[in-house]
């Protein structure tokens, strides 16, 4: 019987295309617009008379998400062929930004776009790391809110594995190594602890891969914090939430093991590759988790968002654009729109995507920098979100900018409003490490002086003096924040700024 892992990358290699980026990237929108002609979005913009890229480009506008928002209400209400012909297959949400989450339409064509991304990637990965046998972790987050219809009777959510689609579903399922049922808990206590007594049984463990790398991080925090209780189980079984957990001996041995030297290897000897983002405001927990898995690759995980997949990394770890899962424009720091072909190397772009699941020409927010091309094929780093900033008296600061001011600060930071008489800021962290807090603050409000809106606010003592606040587990009441919001788990991003004013509330700790 052939390996669900072979049949995985069976699967995937038949996915994969060929031809020019150009010619592609015409097809999947021409394409794209035929079958949506009749929709009232299509009606609107004459979808049925474009028959090239520069008439679409002339037709339909560059929108946001407030211009679609009464659209997607009706999709939500149940009416049908608004934004694309047909009813959503399902609804997901955003994580969350400054403007809240959103509600994102998709299609079954907006689904097989993330499969014609996802599918031949997992296909390069199982050829690049010799990977043809044992289990993988795929993130599962818990069930954190109840089961949404839409008034149209439409799902609010998708389970962790549609995103494979149907063809896969049942290798995917085969190498998981934590069973869906575990998706299913909605109290993060039993969750957590499920996750991490299948994950403490799977010597097999080959393949870890999870969106943000602080979802993992947390993991292994409480793997830590609860191995007395894990030991337990593996030990003498147990029942959670309805389910039998057998005593498991060889895992037992290796968790008594691991509690001793805390070498993540004891655990998990065969793990091969831990696949998560990797830029901007996630790279230093990227090598926080690189530091707890040494023994494992570490690829990046390109650019995929609720709405669509903009990159995926190649054989050689390198984000592509991936030209058969939308059609795409990049914004420069002009508001000029350039297509793919027309990037230049080192310069920074918003992303502007076409999807199947009825966006139109969408700006992103997502900030990319063209690192060069692999075979004409433009090669992306996220570089952070353009719509991020913060601005209490004029200064305003980007999270690109605060980015670059922290970057060389390892652990938790982030950059909030601090107080409002004076008003001023905190860089909220979890360790000082060998810095003095006097000496960090210098540092830091040296680097944020380079915005001159900052340097004259603090000259004029419009801006206070910057606080250092050393917090007890930012990270966890960080997530815990959005998770509480409404975000799945896996999904939330620690950004590098944020502008509500009350981030000192959630976290607690003490002020330098």
């Amino acid at each position: 019987m052939t390996s669900p892992w072979r049949q995985l990358h069976a699967i995937g290699t038949r996915l994969k295309n060929t031809g020019n980026l150009a010619a592609r990237q015409e097809a999947w929108l021409m394409n794209c617009l035929h079958r949506n002609s009749s929709s009232e979005y299509g009606q609107r913009y004459n979808f049925a008379e474009i028959e090239s890229v520069a008439e679409f480009r002339n037709q339909v506008p560059v929108i946001s998400y407030d211009d679609i928002a009464p659209d997607i209400r009706r999709m939500y209400d149940g009416e049908a062929d608004v934004l694309f012909s047909g009813t959503p297959v399902a609804f997901e949400r955003t994580g969350g930004s400054t403007s809240g989450s959103k509600l994102i339409p998709y299609s079954q064509n907006s689904l097989e776009d993330f499969q014609a991304a996802l599918l031949p990637w997992l296909a390069n990965t199982i050829e690049q790391f010799g990977i043809t046998a044992g289990t993988a972790y795929f993130s599962i987050s818990p069930a954190t809110r109840q089961v949404e219809i839409s008034p149209g009777g439409i799902c609010i959510g998708l389970p962790d594995g549609a995103y494979l689609g149907d063809a896969a579903l049942e290798q995917f399922s085969a190498i998981s190594s934590v069973p869906a049922w575990v998706g299913g808990l909605a109290e993060l206590s039993q969750w957590q602890l499920a996750t991490l007594y299948y994950l403490s049984t799977r010597e097999d463990l080959a393949l870890i891969s999870v969106w943000s790398p602080t979802f993992f991080l947390m993991l292994l925090d409480a793997l830590e914090r609860r191995s007395g209780e894990i030991e337990t189980l593996l030990r003498d079984g147990g029942r959670l939430a309805g389910q039998d957990l057998p005593g498991n001996p060889d895992a037992l041995a290796r968790m008594s093991r691991f509690i001793v030297n805390h070498r993540t290897e004891t655990l998990w000897p065969n793990l091969k590759l831990v696949s998560c983002w990797s830029d901007a405001s996630s790279r230093p927990f990227f090598d926080q988790l690189r530091q707890r898995l040494p023994h494992a690759a570490f690829q990046g995980k390109g650019l995929l968002s609720t709405e669509g997949v903009v990159s995926i990394p190649n054989r050689t770890g390198q984000p592509l654009l991936a030209m058969d899962s939308g059609f795409f424009e990049f914004m420069d720091q002009k508001d000029n729109l350039h297509l793919a072909v027309e990037l230049e190397t080192g310069k920074a772009y918003e992303t502007v995507m076409t999807t199947s699941g009825g966006l139109y020409r969408y700006r992103t927010g997502d900030w990319v920098t063209c690192e060069g091309f692999a075979k004409n094929i433009p090669i992306f780093r996220f570089s952070g979100r353009r719509g991020l900033t913060c601005d209490i008296v004029g200064e305003k600061l980007t999270e690109e900018f605060v980015l670059s001011c922290l970057e060389d600060i390892p652990g938790f930071r982030i950059l909030v409003p601090a107080h409002d008489s004076p008003p001023g800021y905190a860089l909220v962290v979890d360790k000082l490490d060998n810095h003095e807090p006097a000496a960090l603050i210098r540092l830091v409000e040296a680097r944020l002086s380079k915005n001159p809106q900052y340097a004259f606010a603090r000259k004029l003592g419009q801006l206070d003096r910057l606080l250092v606040y050393t917090a007890s587990q930012p990270l966890e009441k960080y997530v815990e924040r959005f998770v509480t919001a409404g975000a799945r788990i896996g999904d939330v991003k620690v950004t590098a700024l944020r502008p509500e004013t009350d981030w000192l509330e959630t976290f607690s700790g003490t002020a330098s």
